[in-house]
């Protein structure tokens, strides 16, 4: 999850760079589409769905979708994203992978007895990180690209220099990068960190590294960024910051609260049981299985 996360707030702020980089568009604009009305319950938009305009004035649409992880399942909703799109909308849409992790398995298509699909495919790690040079806003993807690693002091001293992003753009590119370079080189993203932490910080991301610090027990990797996450949660009395990483562990896993969680958690006053209680929300399959270990420790409070 955390690596996804990181991916979308980077194309928030790169979706320009990457259609440009990688797809070799020449754009006159490019806005992202609203969700697609949900004709069916259980349907999941596209991550990013963008509406392109081209210098020439042609117009499609640009579904990018990140990959940590490949599977056959997820070329199968790839096709469905595209097939609504296109009879939505009766223009030309290209579905556009970013693939994070190494693997042998994307090829770009997908084929069975019925269908035969091809959609556009970034393999990161085939990517040379030298040719990057200068697009600062695809600089967090550096640390994935062969030969990254080799540049990243020097590719994070660029971004954080650079005179046309605003501080909370620096923020949430230099949290990813040390995020996904954590994917390669744990000690290296744990530096990172600790150069950078003042800028992180303005990031709502970096929430998410004091959250997994939370759930990996502050294990090798990233160790320092994640002792800060227990200092400033539930660590050393702060209470008030242990219950909301709580709240956002429930809302990123389940997309819903009640407020009888948040009452109840306002009063629980001790450390340990709040603990206990974040590796609860990141661990439990449901609201209802988080919902019966509060209540047994909320009773213990009264």
């Amino acid at each position: 999850m955390i690596y996804d996360v990181a991916a979308k707030v980077v194309i928030e702020t790169s979706k320009e760079a990457i259609l440009r980089r990688f797809l070799e568009i020449e754009l006159a604009s490019v806005e992202l589409i609203e969700e697609l009305p949900q004709e069916i319950v259980s349907l999941k938009r596209s991550d990013f769905p963008l509406l392109v305009i081209q210098k020439d004035g042609q117009e499609s649409i640009v579904l990018i979708e990140i990959q940590t992880a490949f599977s056959r399942e997820f070329e199968l909703r790839l096709i469905d994203y595209t097939v609504r799109y296109m009879l939505k909308y009766n223009i030309e849409v290209t579905p556009f992978v970013l693939l994070l992790k190494p693997t042998s398995r994307a090829t770009g298509v997908y084929t069975d007895k019925r269908l035969s699909f091809r959609y556009e495919i970034v393999r990161l790690w085939e990517k040379k990180a030298e040719d990057f040079q200068g697009d600062v806003t695809i600089y967090p993807f550096i640390p994935l690209m062969d030969g990254g690693l080799d540049m990243l002091e020097d590719a994070e001293q660029q971004l954080y220099n650079d005179k046309d992003l605003s501080v909370e753009s620096k923020a949430d590119l230099l949290t990813a990068m040390a995020i996904f370079t954590g994917m390669r080189d744990k000690e290296l993203a744990q530096k990172l960190i600790e150069r950078r932490r003042d800028i992180m910080i303005e990031s709502p991301i970096y929430d998410v590294i004091k959250e997994e610090g939370m759930k990996e027990g502050m294990k090798e990797g990233m160790k320092e960024g994640m002792k800060e996450g227990m200092k400033e949660g539930v660590k050393e009395g702060s209470l008030k910051e242990g219950r909301e990483m709580i709240l956002t562990a429930l809302d990123e896993k389940f997309g819903q609260l009640l407020s009888d969680v948040s009452k109840t958690l306002s009063n629980i006053n001790d450390t340990k049981k709040l603990e206990i209680l974040l590796r609860q929300a990141i661990r439990s399959g449901s609201l209802k299985e988080f919902n019966q270990r509060l209540d047994e420790l909320g009773r213990s409070e009264d």
